[in-house]
């Protein structure tokens, strides 16, 4: 580092214990004490708001900041109440004349501003961790070429901070991070606002916390955290045993091992045999995997945190087609094995070198249609086809896993009944009952419902790379999940009332003359918001997703967790309809459906009602299955 001294004038212009403003030729200030023989020397500006620190009150070395009262140790600037520590500088005295050395260490620097930032999310201050993230970009360190500016390094922060402190692995805060990078990169939110609001989501879930295994009342210095090294290296399919066994720190440490040989895509093939076998977690097993894959990505610095985090969260999760209520999925699941599927990894569109299939069981048991070539099904279904499926989808768990079992077995790429399993997704939103979130007895709500579309733009994702087999089974999973939330769908004829009302001129009389699709929302009003997308073409249709996406991330919902639904369920929609050969207004009405509408962030009466019947009788609330 080189120095760069200049002259603040004599000592005899600094009296002790007082603090005393200069400023060098640039205008930038600087307040400096003589205390104990020594002139120390901090930023004037103060780190939360800017105002002067010269104007402070100076007692016992803590220099006390006028307006909001925080504190500043004068001989190293931590700050022992507010926020962050301020900026010290070195001095010197010579001939009686005070110097100040205005150079900056940089690799000290970014030690003082990352370790800051870390400590803001610790403590869940997303207003704090901005500002340090924004000292850390003007450093200048990021490539300019990146699509997140000067915030980059505070994003990679924030993504490695949040995995490695996140409890039970992967989670919502996470996931909202990596679709809010992608829209910061398409220019549809500001990177500023979009790192608050990631910040406090992944704050709010691990406030406190200290890295995983490593904190108080956890393993410590004793789990197989710290032991990487007894383990074989370089075994992918070791980690899908240590997760089916439970066996939590083991999977997560060969994982961060698998990561450091193979990267991410050793991570992906290593995880997909497991997350391809149930349902997790409410379809969030396969979210959260496509999420990582995409943090680590984009931020390979934290690469090996953002996959050990969602190694650890398939370790905890429920495994949802295992329960009863999923009896058909798992008989659909055991005909796909089945299957004669072959082809290279990433074959999944095709389903490759199937010639043909004489006849294949129903997972009733009843005779199937008679298979044909795969290759004549490696492109999309046509429309008649895509409809009879939509349709059979839609009409309940077993009719859609042996609907899609059939259509495998015919050779059609689980891709393409994936992209129809999205949009029958879409239209399953769309019909959401809100009568489930006024019920008292029952833990239904649209979130419920969101997952289905989320879960199978994730399934879609990873079938891309997927092997045949392995995407056959995410196509499975995504129709049966799709078909059992049918009880959550409004009745057909209140359904047929909801859509009159929505398109009918009250509610357009409603808007002002010439409203777009972003006042309608603003203003809450579904029927005129569903009025103008009906007008919109597919360009219409593209342009609204980022239109509508501010408002999704900033806001549609308070609490964190509504905040994640709401941008992911977008990101998901816009993502199905633009892979979708056959595109129409489904998305986006799914949207709006689900974001215009004012959500119950906190049901209080519902979560008593449901603790007092658990008292009283010990039995479940009311579910969709």
């Amino acid at each position: 580092m080189k120095s760069d001294w200049i002259d603040l004038g004599p000592l005899s212009e600094f009296p002790a214990e007082q603090p005393v403003l200069r400023k060098d030729d640039a205008g930038r200030r600087f307040v400096c004490v003589l205390r104990g023989g020594e002139v120390h020397a901090l930023d004037d500006r103060c780190p939360h708001q800017g105002y002067p620190l010269s104007q402070g009150a100076l007692r016992g070395g803590v220099l006390t900041c006028a307006w909001h009262n925080w504190k500043f140790d004068i001989a190293t600037g931590a700050c022992s109440f507010g926020g962050e520590p301020v900026r010290r500088y070195a001095t010197r005295v010579d001939g009686g004349r005070v110097q100040l050395n205005r150079a900056i260490d940089t690799a000290a620097e970014v030690r003082r501003l990352v370790a800051g930032l870390r400590e803001a999310i610790l403590r869940d201050e997303p207003a704090r961790a901005l500002r340090e993230g924004l000292r850390l970009g003007a450093l200048g360190l990021h490539r300019a070429e990146t699509g997140l500016g000067s915030l980059h390094l505070a994003f990679e922060v924030l993504a490695k901070d949040g995995a490695e402190r996140a409890e039970h692995g992967f989670d919502h805060g996470l996931a909202l991070l990596a679709d809010l990078c992608a829209w910061i990169e398409r220019g549809w939110v500001p990177a500023e606002e979009a790192f608050v609001v990631a910040a406090h989501a992944v704050g709010e879930a691990s406030a406190r916390l200290g890295p995983r295994g490593k904190g108080p009342g956890r393993a410590g210095g004793g789990s197989p955290l710290a032991r990487i090294a007894d383990f074989e290296l370089d075994e992918p399919e070791k980690v899908s045993e240590a997760l089916a066994a439970e066996r939590r720190d083991e999977a997560e440490a060969r994982m961060r091992e698998l990561v450091e040989v193979r990267g991410a895509a050793g991570a992906r093939r290593a995880l997909m045999p497991f997350v391809a076998q149930h349902l997790f977690d409410y379809g969030h097993g396969a979210i959260f995997l496509a999420k990582a894959l995409e943090l680590a990505g984009r931020f390979s610095a934290a690469a090996d945190e953002v996959l050990a985090a969602s190694t650890v969260q398939l370790a905890w999760a429920t495994a949802d087609t295992s329960l009863p209520p999923f009896a058909a999925t798992r008989g659909a699941l055991a005909r796909v094995a089945e299957l004669p599927l072959s082809g290279p990894e990433g074959a999944a569109a095709s389903v490759a070198s199937v010639a043909s299939v004489a006849s294949v069981t129903s997972v009733d048991g009843g005779a199937a249609a008679p298979a044909v070539s795969a290759s004549t099904r490696a492109a999309p279904l046509d429309p008649a086809e895509r409809a009879a499926f939509e349709a059979e989808v839609l009409a309940g768990e077993r009719q859609a896993v042996e609907a899609t079992v059939r259509w495998l077995a015919r050779g059609a790429g689980p891709l393409a009944l994936l992209g129809a399993i999205g949009h029958a997704a879409a239209l399953r939103l769309a019909r959401f009952d809100p009568a489930w979130e006024q019920r008292l007895d029952a833990e239904v709500g649209v979130l419920d419902v969101t997952h289905a579309v989320t879960f199978a733009e994730a399934a879609a994702a990873l079938g891309r790379e997927a092997l045949p087999r392995e995407a056959a089974q995410l196509a499975v999973l995504a129709a049966g999940f799709v078909g059992k939330l049918r009880a959550a769908d409004v009745s057909h004829v209140a359904h047929a009332a909801h859509v009159a009302h929505a398109a009918a001129p009250a509610g357009a009389a409603a808007r002002a003359p010439g409203g777009t699709l972003l006042q309608a929302a603003e203003a809450r009003d579904v029927g005129g918001a569903l009025a103008i997308a009906r007008e919109l073409d597919a360009a219409g249709r593209r342009r609204a997703f980022a239109e509508l996406a501010p408002f999704a991330a900033f806001d549609a919902a308070v609490r964190p967790i509504f905040t994640a639904h709401a941008v992911k369920t977008l990101e998901a929609l816009q993502r199905l309809e633009s892979s979708d050969p056959q595109p129409d207004g489904a998305y986006l009405e799914a949207l709006l459906t689900y974001l215009v509408p004012v959500r119950r962030e906190l049901h209080a009466r519902r979560i008593a009602a449901v603790a007092r019947k658990l008292m009283a009788d010990g039995r479940p609330p009311e579910g969709l299955y």
